[in-house]
């Protein structure tokens, strides 16, 4: 048996913090959400199961349970979005569509959407939509060869790092509900891709509508986060051998959600700037108390 002591990491405490902002969101909102105490007791049980593990895991000898705890927050990014798709719009009952629509046209989004719309292809369509949806491997595409290091340091702040780019952007769906371009065309002037012109493209998108629904989930971009977050992970970690598939696949990402409409410009370029915040105070945060990397 291990004798090491129980400690909360940093992931362990965003999560926790995350489930109570959402929560106190919801019970100021109660009377727009139906069944919110189910929901405030499920961002509870999430909280509950990361102290759980921070119990468990310094008490077990077992391989599976320091992979479980190392690991966890694949469950609570999924869990909490899934959520989140649900409570956005009746947390917050605005969209924002309007307001980024005028940002868009101030800082050349919509150059850059007419732009794309005027080399649309079924294959680049299909090539995108793939693309977008297999931003969820991402992190793992970079977590595992730095896990596989040994180095516990950097592997656990990549892995805050990511948890924070997710969350914040899912503050930020509740901040500043919006629907995307793609519902928007008229004022935007663009119109989506043609999803019905091959059986991947339009599949694909039957897939995503059932699971996002009337999903608020614009502003920021968590695609662009995520993939911004991977590049600089390739380059803070010196992981250059993941780089050659790790870089092109994230700079398509960020492609994807322009091409595709469900982004303005603007959720881009604040979601590279949030990337860019979160590494910088979450470096400084994690090394008060962890040896984390020195280069870059």
């Amino acid at each position: 048996m291990k004798s090491e002591s129980f400690r909360l990491r940093h992931s362990d405490w965003v999560v926790i913090v995350y489930a109570v902002i959402v929560s106190g969101l919801v019970v100021i909102a109660r009377e727009r959400v139906p069944n919110w105490g189910l929901f405030v007791l499920a961002h509870c049980a999430i909280a509950g199961t990361s102290l759980l593990l921070a119990a468990w895991e310094p008490r077990s000898s077992r391989t599976w349970v320091r992979l479980l705890r190392d690991f966890d927050v694949l469950f609570y990014v999924i869990s909490f979005f899934l959520m989140t798709i649900f409570l956005v719009h009746r947390v917050h009952p605005v969209d924002y569509d309007q307001q980024l629509i005028l940002i868009d046209r101030a800082i050349g989004g919509f150059a850059v959407l007419k732009w794309m719309e005027s080399i649309d292809h079924p294959v680049l369509t299909d090539i995108s939509k793939v693309t977008w949806i297999l931003y969820y491997p991402l992190p793992l595409l970079v977590g595992i060869p730095l896990y596989l290091r040994k180095d516990r340091g950097c592997f656990h702040e990549l892995k805050l790092f990511y948890l924070l780019a997710w969350l914040v952007s899912y503050l930020g769906y509740f901040a500043v509900p919006a629907e995307g371009p793609g519902y928007h065309q008229e004022a935007v002037g663009v119109s989506q891709p043609n999803w019905e012109e091959t059986v991947v493209s339009s599949s694909l998108k039957e897939g995503i509508d059932a699971v996002e629904g009337e999903a608020r989930d614009t502003f920021p971009s968590g695609h662009v986060m995520i993939a911004a977050m991977t590049i600089l992970a390739c380059f803070r970690y010196r992981l250059w051998r993941v780089a050659l598939i790790a870089l092109p696949f994230s700079f398509a990402v960020m492609w994807s959600t322009l091409y595709l409409r469900y982004h303005y410009l603007v959720d881009g370029l604040v979601g590279i700037a949030l990337v860019l915040l979160i590494a910088w105070l979450g470096s400084l945060w994690h090394r008060r108390t962890e040896n984390g990397p020195r280069h870059l």
